[in-house]
């Protein structure tokens, strides 16, 4: 995955070719950058993720909406595409579950609680935090 400041100079080089790239990468930027500000804190690929699942999220409201309108979703597709590309994929459910035993195994038997092992499982990008949630639960 890139960093901000990757980010930042493939905008720049792909700005006049791909303008609808250059955009989102632009918008990227802005979004983690304020992000850490507000935080205080150095940026992390976790905020890059966040920040494109967020807007992804909105982009697809915001296509259905035009839909329903019958306006023009070309360029928001467009957009659509590249966030995608930040987006990671999903764990399988299987992989969930292999994760969650890796992690509920290697905490001691007094430390197995929600609280100590759901900030752990929101460090594995992809993850289903409400199927991993069910899962800690049958386990502890």
């Amino acid at each position: 995955m890139m960093t901000t400041k990757e980010m930042f100079r493939a905008r720049m080089k792909c700005r006049k070719t791909e303008p609808v790239r250059a955009k989102i990468y632009g918008l990227i930027v802005d979004a983690v950058q304020k992000n850490i500000r507000e935080l205080d804190r150095e940026e992390t690929q976790a905020d890059i993720e966040k920040a494109t699942k967020k807007m992804y999220d909105q982009n697809s409201v915001t296509i259905e909406e035009y839909k329903k309108g019958n306006a023009d979703t070309t360029e928001l597709e467009a957009e659509q595409k590249i966030l995608q590309e930040f987006i990671p994929k999903a764990l399988s459910p299987e992989e969930t579950e292999i994760a969650v035993k890796k992690i509920v195994e290697s905490l001691p038997a007094d430390d197995r609680t929600l609280r100590n092992i759901m900030p752990k499982l929101k460090d594995i990008s992809g993850i289903d935090m409400k199927s991993a949630k069910n899962l800690v639960m049958k386990m502890i």
